[in-house]
């Protein structure tokens, strides 16, 4: 039973996504241009499930060269809407379209003068109407044992979302080089990094001439903390270099 259920949800969420795929046209391409072409930065906003999605949609785009924050909507009536700008973009969440505290935030919208592209599975709601854009994300079953949990619907504005991140990489000439640039820490970080980045140059390199003395050697070795120093002829030539390892077998 439990391999049943597990199924029937991964086929659910499977389907909902080619169902995306399908349905993927005009206003995905206007989307794109409207976030391209946008004053300020896309900011997404939702509730719920609906807002953890949109909060990793937030992030995948800033993290590939849209700028970009996720403004909780019910914060933003309680003093956050100050995080939203004139030029900003809206890009809101909501499967039943009618979330209240997303449509409490259109007045401010549309007083800033924003664009407000809506992620729903209602074309007929309230967002739907207001929106300067609407991206369908309905789905046919949620896959939940009770049909209420959202499963197949967050997964498909979760995708939809990668694929507007994708687009706009590919609209911006993103490189491989920009995304070295914003991932400068842990395992990628490293992976993506350039030998100019890591190289000491100028001051910072520990040198000596090929007649300095070995006290000469210790001290700039000492003061550079690089643990050795490279022997530099008069013409500014690379003659050698000297270790840590090298004073201790010499010694």
């Amino acid at each position: 039973m439990s391999l049943e259920t597990a199924r029937r949800v991964l086929h659910a969420e499977a389907e909902a996504i080619r169902a995306l795929e399908r349905r993927l046209g005009e206003p995905f391409e206007r989307a794109v241009r409207m976030i391209l072409e946008a004053p300020g930065r896309a900011v997404t906003s939702g509730m719920g499930k609906s807002g953890l999605v949109a909060r990793k949609i937030a992030a995948t785009l800033a993290s590939t060269g849209t700028p970009a924050l996720f403004l909780h909507p019910a914060e933003a009536l309680h003093g956050d809407l100050g995080m939203l700008v004139r030029g900003d973009l809206v890009l809101a969440l909501s499967h039943s379209g009618e979330t209240e505290e997303l449509v409490r935030l259109l007045e401010t919208i549309r007083r800033l003068g924003g664009r407000l592209i809506v992620m729903t599975g209602n074309r007929h709601s309230t967002l739907a109407r207001e929106a300067d854009l609407l991206l369908d994300t309905s789905v046919d079953e949620e896959g939940c044992p009770l049909d209420l949990a959202p499963m197949a619907s967050t997964t498909a504005a979760l995708a939809l979302g990668d694929a507007l991140a994708a687009a706009l990489m590919h609209a911006r000439g993103f490189s491989e080089e920009d995304f070295a640039r914003l991932h400068p820490g842990g395992k990628l970080g490293r992976r993506l990094a350039r030998v100019g980045s890591l190289m000491h140059v100028g001051d910072t390199l520990p040198r000596v001439a090929p007649g300095a003395s070995m006290r000469e050697v210790v001290l700039e070795i000492s003061r550079k903390r690089l643990g050795c120093a490279t022997v530099v002829d008069g013409d500014g030539r690379l003659a050698g270099i000297i270790t840590d390892g090298d004073l201790r077998r010499l010694l």
